[in-house]
């Protein structure tokens, strides 16, 4: 009977809002997209679709999992607070820890519609970095749920070139959702040499 009413009540707890599809998020609010590019430029925060242009690729929690563990490059695109870095030494500015997936490279803001030229570079340089320049290595891309910043790194992400992109829409709290642990990260300092 216990296993029941949880059961129950497992299946009645919210999950993320879907935005429909991305089309359909485009139509419905062109206003909040570039455009130009197809990121979405305003109201980050707000229902996600339920898929990405291609030739990055939606994967749920199970399929991030699977996929850190074989190796992909774990990326955080969460803002960090204050939105800026300190322009003398790079460092960002935060006011409390990012706890996160396992292994995370956290690259904040990196997600915005729109990056500035420093932004972008720190994205790029990261980037190959991070993955010695294998353009094939696996990215898991994701920030928390209902957070457009990870479909947009997702898609500037395979724009660059990269060839196995993936977009985990659930982002952190998916992850803590399904019983998965989270670990302390701190971003990445901008070069501001």
């Amino acid at each position: 009977m216990v296993l029941r009413v949880l059961l129950i009540f497992l299946l009645c707890l919210p999950g993320p809002v879907l935005a429909g599809s991305s089309a359909e998020a485009m139509a419905k609010r062109p206003e909040l997209f570039d455009p130009a590019t197809g990121y979405r430029i305003d109201r980050q925060r707000a229902p996600t679709p339920e898929d990405i242009p291609p030739p990055a690729r939606l994967v749920d929690t199970e399929e991030a999992a699977a996929l850190i563990a074989a190796g992909a490059l774990v990326l955080d695109v969460y803002g960090a607070s204050q939105s800026r870095f300190d322009e003398l030494d790079g460092t960002w500015l935060v006011s409390q820890q990012r706890l996160s997936l396992p292994g995370a490279l956290w690259l904040p803001e990196t997600g915005r519609g729109w990056l500035e030229p420093v932004l972008q570079t720190y994205l790029v340089d990261n980037l190959a970095r991070a993955t010695g320049g294998d353009m094939a290595r696996p990215i898991v891309v994701y920030c928390i749920a209902d957070c457009w910043m990870s479909w947009n790194a997702a898609q500037r992400i395979a724009a660059l070139g990269y060839e196995a992109v993936y977009w985990y829409r659930l982002g952190t709290d998916g992850w803590l959702d399904a019983g998965r642990a989270l670990f302390p990260v701190d971003p990445v300092p901008v070069n501001v040499e």
